[in-house]
């Protein structure tokens, strides 16, 4: 695989946004001013109230799994991703969402049908067509994965977004460059691009992702595992965590670590292909 198609996978790593709320409560913004604060935990919290005093708010258990991704825990974001879409199944961000974190976690598979079924409610969403072909060139299939990029290339109407989806997907000859966090203040349910920041440089992202949930995704979970092969997955969702802080060589550190324990091959080789990733020149 290209350098330029590891490196893109950063936009899914960082697609993590708030979801914006057509009415609000004080948990709510509670958890927004601690989550734009780099308070996660608080965060959490907070969202978890508001979950607790209107459990059919799709935007609440959005943003307990956008917290939930910052503390590293992944499980937990997709199941609260899953309840998310269980509420709201015509929302074609939270498959986006969800995708991402399915990217995040390693389950590419899982990640490109729920890209499916967020372009099938908007066949428009150029994000999400992008996001798939990052998944699929993680599967080995890259002229699949090239496809979507052109494709949303095609489709995306801002130039910035644009010209970092021409780049990140290596379809032209410049160094990738990742621009999506949206304007402090203004969340959104995924990850939004902004104006490029300056060349070479990985800007910190906010990922990205009527029927039911796809079959054998409402309720994704980790098959049973080894103490040292969850010990390594600790150490991953940590590093991803440290990464999306801005603490690389922190998160390199605990990913080597993980591949010295993980016992599983396929686990294994997926720690080291997010190395790659995070590695990648910038």
């Amino acid at each position: 695989m290209n350098r330029n198609v590891l490196s893109s996978v950063a936009l899914v790593l960082g697609a993590l946004a708030l979801a914006a709320c057509v009415t609000s409560s004080p948990a709510q913004d509670r958890g927004t001013a601690a989550y734009n604060t780099g308070n996660y935990l608080s965060a959490n919290d907070a969202f978890s109230e508001e979950i607790r005093q209107n459990p059919d708010n799709p935007s609440a258990w959005n943003n307990r799994a956008v917290a939930r991704v910052r503390l590293g825990d992944l499980i937990g974001a997709i199941r609260d991703y899953n309840r998310a879409i269980e509420v709201d199944p015509s929302d074609p961000e939270l498959y986006f969402n969800r995708g991402n974190a399915f990217v995040a976690s390693g389950l590419y598979k899982e990640a490109i049908m729920d890209y499916d079924r967020a372009i099938q409610i908007s066949p428009t969403f150029s994000r999400a067509i992008f996001n798939r072909g990052i998944a699929r060139a993680l599967t080995s299939d890259p002229a699949a994965a090239r496809q979507d990029w052109e494709t949303a290339v095609g489709l995306e109407p801002d130039p910035y977004a644009r010209a970092a989806m021409r780049r990140n997907a290596g379809l032209e000859p410049y160094p990738p460059v990742v621009a999506m966090a949206p304007p402090a203040g203004r969340p959104t349910t995924a990850a939004t691009i902004a104006p490029p920041p300056a060349p070479g440089t990985l800007a910190g992202a906010p990922p990205p992702p009527a029927a039911a949930p796809a079959p054998g995704l409402a309720s994704a979970q980790q098959p049973a595992a080894s103490p040292l092969a969850l010990d390594a997955r600790a150490l991953t969702t940590r590093a991803i965590s440290r990464e999306l802080d801005g603490d690389h060589a922190g998160a390199m550190r605990d990913l080597n670590a993980a591949v010295a324990i993980e016992p599983e091959t396929a686990r294994r080789e997926a720690i080291i292909r997010l190395m790659r990733v995070l590695d990648a020149p910038r």
